[in-house]
């Protein structure tokens, strides 16, 4: 009872300590969509704060699950209450959290922006834009315009889009760039652009949020067709000791969450087995109509594939685990459900 205390308070404390920091984080990324070159900084916008507050939450709860099992990695205790008391503390995420998250998320949504709008592009900045750079020595706005500012300046024309390429060109009264990427000013846009090994993460997990949130506004079925992923990554606690070597545990755990998210966010962007997710759609449509009124949900599974697939994860890491462990205690390396104590 008591580790199990100790693994609740560092589940807690992981998930207010990761939810502040990434919010942080993610509300100053909002702040650089909106800031001009040249212009006063914000840093601080409570808008911008419980937006991503809300973005990150449902990513935060499912980590600091997964530092759980880390941490039983490095205190191995193998009493069964501690998978209880795991398996509990998933629950509570994916039933509990998540949905109260989704919920504050919708709400939140239909509140007036109150997050301050984007300044207009300031003079005496090189700018990059669709390849040629601009060069505004001044900015204004007609009356008739009200929508774009304009201004007047250089542009160093080089793809040839207005001759030939290399050539330096004065503009006036022309529209400056437009913004693009979500930001106000290209200078940022082109400065924050994320490699491809944080910007595809990042994707995968921004098509599993809008998975989840369209999933619970479906309905309870739905919601927990979707929350199978979080079956999957329970399970990963069964494998957390196939070895004596804590690293290559580690490993493991971290390589087999990566691909439950991985393979998940696939199937939810129909990158992967679009033909086989769109004849099990369509069967969980047509067996909705057949079922009960309380059971017609099951018509409004979103990819349903994604429910077998995380069972499939479920049952082959369970056994995976089982086996390793059964082999183990064979060899007298690891106790099988012993009341060992943690170290």
């Amino acid at each position: 009872m008591k580790f199990s205390l100790r693994l609740l308070i560092l589940f807690l404390v992981t998930c207010v300590v990761c939810v502040l920091g990434a919010a942080v984080f993610v509300m100053l990324s909002y702040d650089l969509s909106i800031l001009v070159a040249g212009n006063d900084v914000t840093f601080f916008s409570a808008d911008f704060f419980l937006r991503a507050l809300f973005d990150i939450v449902p990513f935060v709860c499912v980590f600091a699950l997964m530092v759980l099992v880390m941490y039983l990695i490095r205190h191995p205790a193998k009493r069964l209450q501690l998978y209880v008391s795991y398996a509990i503390m998933c629950l509570v995420t994916w039933a509990v959290f998540l949905p109260l998250d989704i919920m504050a998320a919708f709400a939140y949504e239909d509140a007036p922006l109150e997050s301050p709008a984007p300044a207009d592009l300031s003079a005496g900045y090189f700018r990059e834009y669709a390849g040629n750079v601009y060069f505004y020595s001044r900015t204004f706005r007609y009356e008739l315009m009200q929508k774009d500012t304009c201004g007047e300046g250089l542009m160093i024309d080089l793809t040839g889009l207005r001759g030939r390429a290399g050539e330096v060109y004065t503009f006036t009264t022309s529209a400056t760039v437009k913004p693009r990427n979500g930001y106000a000013d290209t200078i940022f846009a082109n400065a924050t652009v994320m490699p491809k090994v944080v910007e595809k993460p990042v994707q995968a997990y921004r098509t599993l949020q809008q998975a989840a949130r369209a999933s619970w506004a479906a309905g309870i079925i739905p919601w927990i067709a979707f929350a199978s992923i979080g079956l999957a990554f329970f399970s990963i606690i069964f494998i957390r000791d196939v070895n004596s070597w804590r690293f290559l545990n580690a490993s493991v755990v971290i390589a087999s969450s990566f691909l439950v998210f991985t393979v998940n966010a696939m199937i939810y962007s129909h990158a992967v087995l679009s033909d086989v997710s769109l004849w099990c759609s369509d069967l969980f449509f047509n067996l909705g109509h057949y079922l009960p009124e309380i059971c017609s949900g099951v018509a409004r599974v979103r990819e349903p594939l994604a429910l077998f697939v995380n069972i499939g994860f479920t049952i082959f890491y369970v056994l995976f685990g089982l086996i390793c462990k059964k082999i183990n205690s064979r060899r007298g390396n690891i106790a099988f459900f012993a009341e060992e104590e943690e170290e």
